[in-house]
């Protein structure tokens, strides 16, 4: 008598553990693929990025794109001593003979 009653309860928790024997709900399907997750994913990326590529267009700045007085007043004088330092290197290796020598040692 115990035995039968412990099998039955062995069964009824193997019963309701399991879902092997059920059907899948109507409203769901048996199956999720991520697949169409991912595509989702990388057309919700695609449309972001078009997004951006338009609003980027839309709200450019205009005009001298950012060269201010400021910015090329550092160029100009940036240029002028880069000119000053190139000279000074220049003279620097130069070739001059040497003094006291004759050029016609011969």
């Amino acid at each position: 008598m115990i035995r039968s009653i412990l099998a039955i309860a062995i069964f009824a928790a193997l019963a309701l553990s399991t879902q092997a024997f059920v059907s899948a709900p109507v409203g769901k399907p048996a199956l999720v693929s991520t697949t169409s997750l991912m595509a989702s994913r990388v057309n919700a990326k695609i449309e972001k990025r078009k997004r951006n590529r338009e609003n980027m267009r839309k709200f450019k700045k205009g005009g001298r794109r950012g060269t201010s007085r400021k910015k090329m007043m550092r160029k100009m004088q940036s240029s002028a001593a880069r000119q000053i330092e190139n000279e000074f290197i220049a003279k620097c290796f130069m070739t001059v003979p040497p003094p006291n020598s004759d050029d016609e040692k011969a």
